[in-house]
């Protein structure tokens, strides 16, 4: 069975909600669709920006216009909401309980991403029958679908040609997401289209929305974390085996957290063990910051630990007939820095490590894809 999420209608205009949130971390949810999304959005909600369009203030994408309140959005016909925040633990914003209110009675479908579930609210659940508007959270394991992901893993063998790379950080909120996406396109270049095929597979609320399918990991019970990536890793085979029959098959996972993260370690851990890699890619984000988000006095230690850390810990629940998967390539957010500073600390990584080292949002994937498909060979020798 290939899982899908019930997504609205591609061609369904959407306003996302990012007060407070569309320029931070917390906002990477609105900033993911409005950079990787397939639905257009006509409008982005968030005060502190209004007047302006999010090309100006976010450096990518369409000039979609920014307004500071819903009633403006709606000049815009959107038939949908997204909340486009991810904060620390998933709660939602006390705030923004009337605007998901007044989104309902002005038929809106409203999509959720948060821990809080949207649907569980009995006035909303009303509401939404009578203006005949879908609550969709994102994160909710509660469908048949998703409950059918819940197994202990195997270790399931996969084809031969088939190669699993997991993103994997030294943070949370470092862009493994966006590395995933980015690389996925890159196997799709006429470089390499012809031999490869690729997809990302999602592991979070924002990777669900942008390809549709997927699994929330954070949500399901532990138990049962590292066999729902297997089940999905499986998914994602059958898709490719579907579309690109005869070729290499590449499943690029969605990381999730960091496993020196105290409040994300556990999610992260039972990601790596589930999707038991062929490769890992490093994601890194480049900001000044020493220490782990969340105010945790915990710091970042260098590359070589890194790639140490987590070759080390996807060795332990690895079939010991495998090769052991190696880090082939680090992938760093430049986004805080000028372009002589992000060129200066790529090639400052690339001598400490000496792997390809890229911002492959500003600088594109191709270095990482060469780097997989080399060890790919190398090892097949």
């Amino acid at each position: 069975m290939l899982y899908s999420a019930p997504l609205l209608p591609e061609e369904t205009p959407l306003v996302i909600m990012a007060e407070g949130f569309l320029t931070s971390p917390n906002g990477k949810v609105a900033t993911g669709v409005l950079r990787y999304g397939r639905w257009p959005v006509v409008a982005v909600i968030d005060s502190s920006h209004a007047g302006q369009t999010t090309d100006i203030v976010l450096g990518f994408g369409k000039p979609v216009p920014i307004v500071a309140h819903l009633t403006e959005a709606l000049k815009f016909q959107p038939a949908a909401l997204l909340l486009g925040t991810a904060p620390q633990g998933g709660g939602l914003p006390t705030a923004w309980k009337n605007l998901i209110e007044q989104a309902i009675q002005a038929r809106l479908h409203v999509i959720s991403g948060l821990h809080d579930f949207i649907a569980d609210n009995p006035i909303w659940q009303s509401l939404a029958k009578q203006n005949q508007v879908t609550l969709w959270d994102v994160r909710n394991t509660a469908t048949p679908e998703m409950k059918a992901l819940n197994r202990v893993a195997q270790l399931t063998p996969r084809p031969s040609h088939t190669r699993v790379v997991t993103m994997v950080g030294s943070d949370c909120a470092v862009g493994k997401m966006s590395v995933a996406l980015e690389t996925a396109q890159a196997f799709r270049t006429s470089q390499f289209s012809a031999q490869h095929a690729a997809l990302m597979v999602p592991t979070g609320q924002t990777g669900i929305l942008i390809e549709g399918w997927g699994v929330p990991l954070d949500r399901m019970i532990g138990d049962f974390m590292a066999g729902a990536i297997e089940t999905c890793i499986s998914q994602g085979i059958d898709r490719l085996t579907l579309s690109d029959p005869g070729k290499s098959h590449w499943l690029l996972v969605e990381g999730q957290g960091s496993l020196l993260h105290p409040g994300y370690s556990g999610v992260t851990m039972s990601l790596l063990h589930g999707s038991h890699p062929d490769a890992m890619i490093l994601c890194h984000k480049e900001s000044g910051d020493k220490h782990i988000r969340g105010g945790y006095p915990v710091e970042i230690p260098t590359m070589q630990m890194l790639i140490q850390l987590y070759e080390t810990a996807a060795q332990w629940a690895r079939d010991p007939n495998k090769p052991s998967a190696r880090v082939v390539g680090i992938a760093v957010n430049t986004s805080a820095l000028s372009e002589s500073e992000a060129t200066a600390i790529l090639s400052q990584y690339k001598a400490e490590t000496g792997l390809p080292v890229t911002d492959p949002v500003r600088y594109g994937a191709e270095s990482l894809v060469k780097a997989l498909i080399q060890e790919r060979n190398e090892l097949s020798l």
